[in-house]
């Protein structure tokens, strides 16, 4: 591997300072190749590898994620939607300047989240358990109102002829 790397320095060194060191050129014109050269040697270190920009969104989804939370007393019961694609039913705890603690609704836990660990908050009715979310009830007095004055028409009718 060193060995490769010194080959490919060397071609690399030739070729930019090859032009250079001809019979025409002034030693002067050599001397700031060979400067120039170094300090971009030098220089290239410490640039940095990167731009990330995902820190500062971060920051901005946590804070929002902290003020929408101060809204809500502590003990509101709460649903939380984290980041890792999983839901948390339960009452919210303490705030911090960087965390909230809420306790679960299935298992009557204690757990400390991070503000940038929330993706979505919803407030909910009460969950007692697993499987005992409301469900829709279907009121039964209208369809049997309309069934028992659409017999009573037809009886009617048929009384008349």
């Amino acid at each position: 591997m060193n060995r490769m790397l010194r080959r490919l320095l060397n071609q690399l060194g030739r070729a930019i300072l090859r032009p250079a060191f001809n019979r025409n050129s002034s030693p002067l014109f050599a001397a700031l190749s060979i400067l120039c050269l170094s300090l971009a040697c030098a220089l290239v270190p410490c640039a940095p590898a990167c731009h990330a920009e995902s820190a500062p969104r971060l920051e901005r989804h946590a804070r929002k994620v902290q003020k929408k939370l101060a809204k809500y007393a502590p003990g509101k019961y709460l649903h939380l939607s984290l980041i890792d694609d999983t839901e948390s039913y339960g009452a919210l705890g303490a705030l911090s300047s960087s965390s909230f603690r809420f306790t679960n609704a299935d298992t009557n836990t204690t757990t400390t989240y991070e503000y940038a660990d929330v993706s979505r908050i919803k407030t909910d009715k009460e969950y007692i358990g697993e499987g005992t979310a409301p469900e829709r009830h279907i009121r039964h007095l209208v369809p049997i109102l309309i069934g028992a004055a659409a017999a009573g028409g037809a009886v009617a009718y048929l009384e008349m002829h």
